[in-house]
């Protein structure tokens, strides 16, 4: 009796431990934004506030990361061009897009993992996606460098139409902005 007693303690004992759950490294995770228009393009840096990433088997199978909306920054407009570069950021922040002063962060949690089915060094990460206080559905396309039970680093693309988020800056006549907004995330965490 007593051995099968310890033989389910170490089978509990196990089944705990078979998961991991990492913290993301803010100092070494960063997204890099694109939004388009018809005459050009902005890029820039939102910073990564904090997040988990968790383990089974060295795949990841869930997490979440939340982004810092107060930390746009536009990096295509040079610092020795001061108002328009400012100009923008204060934009970006501001009611007609992000709205930072009511919606300081965005967040996407990971509800699902799948293998890609066109690419086998990619997988399909799905779960909800949080921007302006409205949540939908996503998808993202992440391509892991490293998957251990310590350490997890990858690329991610993320693509999202900025109308369905409530972020509706038309722009102006012959600037035109376009929709769909792209973020390259680059994530750490151990």
């Amino acid at each position: 009796m007593k051995k099968i007693i310890l033989f389910i303690l170490l089978g509990i004992s196990y089944v705990g431990y078979s998961q991991t759950e990492l913290t993301v490294v803010t100092s070494d995770s960063k997204v890099t934004w694109t939004g388009t228009k018809v005459i050009g393009l902005h890029q820039g840096i939102v910073k990564i506030k904090s997040g988990k990433v968790k383990m089974k088997d060295q795949k990841l199978i869930g997490g979440h990361f939340i982004i810092d909306m107060t930390t746009i920054t536009c990096t295509d407009i040079p610092d020795s061009d001061p108002i328009p570069k400012k100009k923008l950021e204060s934009h970006l922040k501001g009611e007609d897009f992000f709205d930072v002063a009511k919606h300081p962060t965005a967040k996407f949690e990971i509800d699902e993992v799948r293998t890609h089915p066109d690419n086998p060094a990619k997988i399909l990460v799905l779960g909800n996606l949080t921007i302006k206080g409205i949540t939908k559905r996503w998808k993202i396309e992440v391509e892991p460098t490293t998957q251990t039970d310590k350490l997890f680093i990858a690329q991610a693309d993320l693509r999202f139409d900025r109308q369905q988020f409530g972020v509706a800056y038309k722009g102006l006549k012959d600037e035109l902005v376009h929709e769909i907004v792209r973020l390259n995330i680059v994530l750490k965490a151990k």
